[in-house]
């Protein structure tokens, strides 16, 4: 009785907290950025794990604008919510997350999202005229997206890294089984080198709404400059 009183204490002093653990993060990131964003990787799947939509909302909001380049490992990031495909997609997403990361190039403010081959195939299906895949190894590269810091356009009003995909020179697919069109996602700077992102969707009305977050990491060599 003790120790489930003691767990659930210090998992609410964690969620009323984010400000403090990512306090101690950035200054270990200070004299040790490997062990600091592994340590912030860990603890972001441990939300994820447990859908902890509060927790992960709560250190969004204490992110930093991110600067991305490269290609970054991706993590789902708990349930997606707030659409009616949610209870179709997160069955499936809990056996075989198909995404896997996106890639960022700096030079034309421009990305991928990298998907493995079950997505890929999936998608390919779903929206059979989009020609834009690339291979590279095991990994697909699909659905490009334009990309610049600026105001995050729901609360908390920080500066993000914001992901669009309407631009018709990415040559992304118009399409109502996969409306890429309506969605933008938002990425802040935990630690360096761990980015938490949220996805957003816009309805025919005009009303955007959070549906899901996800997390990127760098590759350790970046994150050990």
């Amino acid at each position: 009785m003790t120790t489930g009183t003691s767990s659930r204490r210090s998992s609410g002093a964690a969620r009323r907290q984010p400000t403090s653990l990512l306090g101690e993060l950035r200054e270990l990131a200070g004299s040790a950025p490997a062990r600091a964003a592994a340590a912030c990787w860990d603890y972001l799947r441990g939300a994820a794990d447990t859908d902890d939509r509060e927790l992960l909302a709560a250190l969004f909001a204490q992110g930093t604008a991110p600067q991305l380049d490269g290609d970054y490992e991706g993590m789902i990031a708990g349930k997606l919510f707030g659409i009616p495909e949610a209870a179709l997609l997160n069955p499936v997403v809990a056996v075989e997350p198909g995404w896997v990361g996106k890639s960022f190039d700096a030079a034309t403010a421009t990305g991928y999202n990298r998907l493995n081959r079950i997505a890929y195939l999936a998608l390919r299906a779903a929206v059979p005229r989009y020609s834009g895949w690339v291979r590279t190894s095991a990994v697909y590269q699909g659905f490009r997206f334009g990309y610049r810091v600026e105001r995050a356009s729901l609360a908390p009003f920080v500066q993000v890294a914001a992901v669009t995909y309407t631009d018709p020179a990415l040559g992304n697919p118009r399409s109502r089984i996969v409306p890429i069109e309506r969605v933008r996602d938002e990425l802040v700077e935990l630690v360096p080198g761990v980015y938490l992102g949220r996805a957003l969707m816009g309805s025919r009305t005009g009303e955007i709404r959070v549906i899901g977050y996800f997390a990127l990491r760098a590759p350790l060599r970046e994150t050990n400059r």
